[in-house]
């Protein structure tokens, strides 16, 4: 289904403009026939592809599902939110529940992320499509508050940076260049440190495309490479191998899974349909491929367990809870409490870290300043100092 736009002609006389979802031209053609319009035109709309901010999908989840859990059926439901939104995605459900298709199928082709589709689905099995849509805008919006959380962190920290960037670029560019003359008619034998600061600000006026274009052949070699899967695949296989023994790095990767583990198996769904739906969700090659190991190891029958310790995903506490769990049936709970283990470590690492970057930075910004003008004013002390001696 795709959107069309058209130009039509009303029976008062008046030329509109509007967009319809649709599998065809012709079908387009047919429905404003019926409504009596004069067509002009209709041509295929250049509209992309919806592509899905958490925000957006928690947003999207969170309006539909408290409708369908107030009573309303799904086609008024959509109804009421595409007359309260100016996007065409409501009118696009709309227009293929119409046609006879599921919720879930029309979000697919709408590219809904594939772990909202697996509760959204596993809901209209259980005939709870609100409870399900209510899980994923609960879920979509803790991820959301994940994210910019570790934004917020890393933000202040990035602003420094490029502060400390910006002023010394300032200082060897602009105002460098004027104690280099007052040396130059000085004739004083300047120090290895004043030197080479006064060859880099040269070399930065004179060949300022040089240096940028170094910087983008090293930024676009790291990309590159970066791209390429052997690389990328020993890259994250050695990150995989450092969170086995650093908490940080197990926090950052184990914390989202287990809630989805959590509440994937919670909705209904199958430990095997969970891991299979989870494994591209690792951010990292190697987690993939121990999650399709993971995989293979459940459809012969081994626990789930077993599984997770062959594949070295996780460490011993994970196993040990993900065993009490099965041994008592709870693995649910046990998998959340995992998951807000890890999740308050990270917490306390990001809280941490965003205490000690700020003074870090300083320093180091601190150190450069002193640098400079040490280069600048140890030779104007000197020439002083030698003067006053004569």
């Amino acid at each position: 289904m795709n959107a069309y736009d058209y130009t039509v002609i009303t029976t008062d006389k008046k030329r509109i403009q509007g967009s319809l979802w649709a599998d065809s031209k012709e079908e387009v053609r047919t429905k404003l026939k019926l409504e009596g319009y004069v067509i002009c035109s209709i041509s295929q709309s250049s509209t992309k592809s919806v592509s899905w901010s958490h925000k957006e999908v928690s947003t999207t989840a969170y309006q539909l599902g408290l409708l369908l859990q107030s009573g309303i059926s799904l086609r008024r439901s959509l109804e009421l939110l595409t007359e309260g939104s100016k996007t065409m995605l409501y009118r696009s459900l709309y227009e293929g529940i119409q046609r006879g298709q599921s919720l879930s199928e029309v979000l697919r082709q709408k590219g809904f992320p594939p772990i909202a589709l697996a509760l959204l689905e596993s809901g209209e099995m259980s005939g709870n499509v609100g409870e399900s849509l209510q899980y994923i805008a609960s879920y979509y919006e803790r991820e959301r508050k994940y994210r910019q959380k570790i934004l917020s962190a890393i933000s202040y920290p990035l602003f420094l940076l490029v502060l400390m960037n910006v002023f010394f670029l300032v200082t060897i560019l602009f105002i460098i260049p004027s104690f280099t003359r007052v040396f130059a008619t000085m004739h004083i034998e300047l120090p290895w440190m004043t030197k080479g600061l006064f060859v880099l600000g040269t070399s930065l006026r004179e060949h300022p495309l040089i240096y940028v274009g170094i910087h983008a052949v090293v930024i676009g070699l790291l990309i590159y490479a970066f791209k390429q899967s052997a690389i990328r695949y020993r890259f994250d296989r050695r990150l995989w191998q450092l969170a086995q023994h650093n908490t940080f790095l197990t926090s950052l990767y184990y914390t989202n899974i287990l809630h989805i583990w959590a509440l994937l198996l919670d909705s209904g769904i199958s430990i095997i349909n969970t891991i299979d739906i989870t494994k591209h969700i690792w951010r990292n090659l190697y987690g993939e491929t121990c999650s399709n190991h993971v995989y293979a190891m459940l459809c012969k029958g081994h626990s789930f367990c077993e599984s997770l310790k062959s594949a070295s995903i996780g460490n011993p506490f994970i196993w040990q809870m993900v065993a009490v769990g099965e041994e008592s049936g709870e693995l649910v709970a046990m998998l959340n409490h995992c998951s807000h283990y890890y999740e308050s470590l990270l917490t306390q690492y990001i809280a941490r870290m965003e205490r000690l970057m700020e003074p870090i930075l300083l320093t180091i910004m601190g150190v450069g300043i002193a640098i400079l003008v040490i280069s600048v004013m140890y030779p104007l002390f000197t020439s002083i100092s030698s003067l006053s001696g004569q």
